[in-house]
């Protein structure tokens, strides 16, 4: 699997690793004004300024200040996405989703535990950024969709690749939440565990009965 890029990498060409330094600046300087002061009372001057960036040099990292508060869940679905393009695809798909979050997840960067919970509580908080949330994870629902239609070669359209993005998406979203708050939050392997009993709980869940 092909780790993220970041400023660190010393494979990277110069501007690119400025690029990325510039936007784990915005990023952090971001959680910790909008943790300080509240998302919707912190201005993009004072992030910016925080940062000594311009406000044009934000808007080419961040398509707006909704997107910059997130960065720490966008990171790990995009690494998601990286890796479900290249990793060969055998078995059951659901199955193969979870080891892709699982294995992206095991290779976040060591600070990435405390940025997201930072994140999520943020998110749980504004109501502009739950929106936003909501947007954006619909926006990884369709790319998901997409790699698994060119993946498998299907249409696009197969309600049952719809699903299969759904349930990977909402899987993630009851593991994390239960990470975030529990008291082995920052122990990756906790997290894994979750997931893999999350996903262990979708056929289980459908084949219950009710009525005894």
């Amino acid at each position: 699997m092909t780790a993220a890029p970041r400023p660190q990498d010393r494979s990277l060409p110069l501007r690119e690793r400025k690029k990325l330094r510039t936007r784990r600046a915005l990023a952090d300087a971001a959680l910790r004004l909008f943790g300080e002061q509240g998302f919707d009372a912190t201005t993009l001057e004072e992030l910016v300024d925080a940062v000594e960036v311009s406000k044009s040099t934000f808007f080419r990292t961040f398509p707006a200040k909704e997107a910059v508060a997130i960065e720490a869940e966008v990171e790990l679905w995009s690494a998601c996405l990286a890796a479900l393009a290249e990793r060969p695809l055998t078995g059951l798909v659901l199955a193969e989703l979870q080891g892709v979050l699982a294995e992206v997840t095991a290779a976040l960067d060591p600070d990435w535990d405390e940025r997201y919970a930072a994140t999520r509580e943020l998110v749980r908080s504004t109501p502009a950024l739950l929106s936003y949330m909501a947007h954006y994870r619909n926006e990884v629902e369709q790319q998901i969709i997409a790699r698994l239609a060119e993946r498998l070669d299907l249409p696009a359209d197969d309600l049952r690749l719809r699903v299969l993005a759904q349930l990977t998406i909402t899987a993630w979203s009851v593991s994390a939440r239960d990470w975030v708050h529990s008291t082995d939050r920052g122990d990756r392997s906790s997290l894994t565990a979750r997931l893999a009993r999350t996903f262990a709980a979708i056929p289980a869940g459908l084949e219950l009965r009710a009525g005894g």
